[in-house]
């Protein structure tokens, strides 16, 4: 397959993030959704009026329910592990739907018509696409509901196991986490996170922070520093450690399969 242009402004996105709308109430908080993430490049044309018209033209060509999301996430900051690439999040219901869906965008002529139309505004490799199974433990609507953009900040941890802990680990982590988030300090800040386990690699995990705003996020963390920090970090330090700076990204909401006349406002600088 070739190298594919398929997505839009990612997380992504890209965050989590098919995180930012899946609700988890009365469900297992442990359970896992299949995701891809594509690695883009943004072109020389790239801005926020071809970014639009790039995202409403991909919208019309999708067919079938199998998309459930997609997200893009866009580096904040220089200082990110990946440099300056942007992440274009896919969740679908299923790796085997997610699989069809490919296959049949490649002998769709309008698709290929589409990424030959958009090439010089972004260039995402769609053949080296990630996957992961993704643990979305807490709804995004807990801490107030994201902004009517699609915007949203994320700050992804690059986490790894400590010896003999595994991907059962941090999916037991997950229920304390909530309880201890939930005693308070994270009001208005939409906060929610999300866990990716990508195929294959056994060696660690992401975990992924996301609110509606970097101001939320500070806020966010000093609420987990005062409140949470003493009674969970050390009970996640017995089976995973996390790289000491995150990377830093602008998200936004490319695709809700809930609200399908959604699009993503993008800013003008």
């Amino acid at each position: 397959m070739k190298k594919l242009i398929i997505c839009a402004l990612t997380i992504g996105f890209i965050t989590n993030c098919s995180v930012e709308n899946v609700e988890t109430t009365d469900t297992d908080i442990t359970q896992t959704y299949y995701t891809e993430f594509m690695a883009c490049k943004a072109g020389p044309d790239q801005s926020p009026e071809r970014m639009t018209n790039m995202i409403s033209e991909w919208q019309q060509l999708l067919e079938g329910d199998s998309l459930v999301g997609s997200w893009g996430y866009a580096p904040a900051v220089e200082t990110n592990s990946t440099g300056d690439t942007i992440w274009w999040e896919l969740q679908w219901t299923s790796q085997e739907d997610a699989n069809n869906a490919w296959g049949a965008w490649v002998q769709n002529e309008d698709a290929m018509a589409w990424e030959e139309k958009y090439a010089s505004v972004l260039e995402c490799d769609g053949e080296n696409r990630q996957l992961h199974d993704v643990a979305y433990p807490m709804a995004a609507n807990t801490f107030g509901e994201l902004p009517d953009t699609g915007y949203f900040y994320a700050e992804i941890h690059i986490c790894e196991y400590n010896d003999g802990a595994s991907k059962n680990d941090a999916l037991g982590f997950l229920e304390g986490f909530n309880n201890a988030v939930n005693e308070g300090g994270y009001e208005e800040t939409s906060y929610h996170y999300g866990n990716y386990f990508q195929q294959g690699n056994e060696d660690g995990f992401l975990w992924g922070n996301f609110t509606n705003s970097k101001e939320s996020m500070d806020k966010a963390n000093e609420a987990f520093e005062a409140n949470v920090r003493d009674k969970m970090f050390p009970i996640f330090s017995e089976f995973a450690t996390c790289g000491e700076v995150p990377d830093l990204y602008n998200g936004y909401t490319l695709y809700w399969s809930e609200d399908k006349d959604f699009m993503p406002t993008f800013p003008s600088s």
